[in-house]
């Protein structure tokens, strides 16, 4: 098949989940072009499978000035002017319109009606007022390839990206991931995706969390089908999880440093941890806004000898570490701004290595880690929990080990990406014949 997925940003290290996807489709011999729109910061690190599939090659970027599509400013009014962020000069609202005539030319070309609605702030909101959805047309107007699928991550992408079904007359399916149900509808309303469920074929979601958030947004059940994203546990070799004698119990968290990965109580709990294990260890890899903050409360705990923050690493990093260590932690919690979690990758594939976990009652993670069995699931931001249940998991070692091999059989039943990838094919054809 001939697959156009669609993304905010790409490549993003954190999203393993997309890129697993994308190169799970080409294994299986699809043609999938992906449109991109925005290119990630200049220096980010690049997963090596994106350049082993040359996936950059397949990559189309929505090429438009950044105060339309990244930062999305308004160009009204007309004789006003646009202060983007870091400019030392305003552009003149006027030359905006006037830069985007091409876009508008070609796109009236091809769809005038699709190029009206781009424009109308009925239709398409603050979009519309600052020429981004017109610069996203423009970009799949130059297109003169075909397409069985178009398929986008993430809610606000389906919805900025939704004119392509009347566009390029292909079935037009959505993934909701986390962000999109929880923090988006509280920002811009809990109607946000009416026009997109109206527009879309099908919508899948991660787990029956998803599924119900999804639905109390608007979207019909019907169109809803549950997919879960996953892994390739061959890509993690099990091991079981014993510590000798003379080894330091090593602890290790995978995740963004933002609010909703919980990492604060973890680190809390593992100073308390500490207190009767001090030969312990915590990795945490990762990146993000709170690093800053993280490492300050390291200090104030006095644990700065034995945690170590490596920021942002490649898939085979963290594969190392996570074979080098004996337990997995993710306390995810509901971010003030009320962002939450979909189904922590990270969280499969510690569980594939063998890893016993600690997590949340949090979202979709009950449905990825089988609480008493593969793991341990608290309530969230419960620190002393969390210290507590590490203690018994290091002093208890023949839990871990059942813990671990049960973790390995669960991913490879339910969270195996190629398995998932031909159930994803398989809804493709169902919607493309329809």
């Amino acid at each position: 098949m001939r697959i156009a997925i669609f993304v905010g940003s790409f490549p993003l290290i954190s999203e393993t989940f997309i890129l697993h996807q994308i190169t799970g489709l080409i294994d299986l011999g699809h043609d999938v072009d992906i449109f991109a729109e925005n290119k990630p910061p200049e220096g980010t690190l690049i997963h090596p499978e994106v350049f082993k599939y040359d996936l950059l090659a397949r990559t189309k970027y929505v090429d438009a000035p950044p105060e339309s599509t990244y930062w999305e400013m308004p160009v009204y009014p007309i004789n006003g002017e646009t202060w983007l962020p870091g400019n030392d000069k305003p552009i003149p609202n006027m030359l905006r319109i006037l830069n985007a005539g091409e876009a508008f030319t070609r796109c009236y070309s091809v769809s005038p009606e699709l190029t009206m609605a781009t424009l109308d702030r009925h239709e398409y909101g603050f979009q519309a007022e600052s020429l981004s959805a017109l610069y996203r047309l423009y970009a799949l107007c130059s297109q003169s390839k075909t397409y069985d699928i178009a398929h986008a991550h993430f809610g606000p992408v389906g919805n900025n990206f939704r004119f392509v079904k009347a566009l390029w007359s292909v079935p037009f399916l959505v993934t909701f991931h986390g962000y999109d149900f929880s923090i988006v509808p509280r920002k811009e309303g809990s109607d946000v995706y009416q026009k997109l469920f109206g527009t879309a074929d099908a919508v899948t979601v991660n787990s029956e969390y998803t599924r119900k958030s999804v639905e109390n947004l608007g979207c019909s059940a019907e169109k809803i089908y549950k997919l879960a994203v996953g892994i390739n546990p061959d890509e993690f070799t099990y091991r079981e999880c014993l510590r000798k004698s003379t080894e330091p119990v090593r602890i290790i968290t995978v995740g963004r440093l933002t609010e909703k990965k919980g990492i604060e109580y973890s680190i809390r709990a593992f100073a308390k941890v500490r207190e009767k294990h001090p030969e312990a260890l915590y990795d945490i890899i990762g990146e993000g806004p709170l690093r800053t903050d993280f490492e300050k409360l390291v200090c104030e705990l006095g644990i700065e000898d034995s945690v170590t923050l490596y920021g942002a690493q490649d898939a085979g990093f963290v594969r190392q570490k996570i074979a080098e260590a004996h337990l997995f932690v993710l306390t995810s919690v509901t971010a003030e701004n009320g962002d939450q979690e979909g189904t922590p990758v990270s969280l499969m594939e510690a569980q594939a290595a063998g890893l016993p976990v600690i997590s949340t009652f949090h979202s979709g993670i009950p449905e990825v880690v089988i609480d008493g069995h593969s793991g341990f699931l608290l309530r969230e931001r419960d620190a002393l929990a969390l210290a507590e249940r590490l203690i018994y998991l290091i002093e208890n070692p023949e839990i871990c080990l059942k813990m671990g091999q049960q973790g390995r059989k669960h991913v490879e039943d339910k969270f195996d990406i190629r398995k998932l990838n031909q159930e994803l094919v398989s809804l493709y054809k169902t919607l493309s014949v329809r």
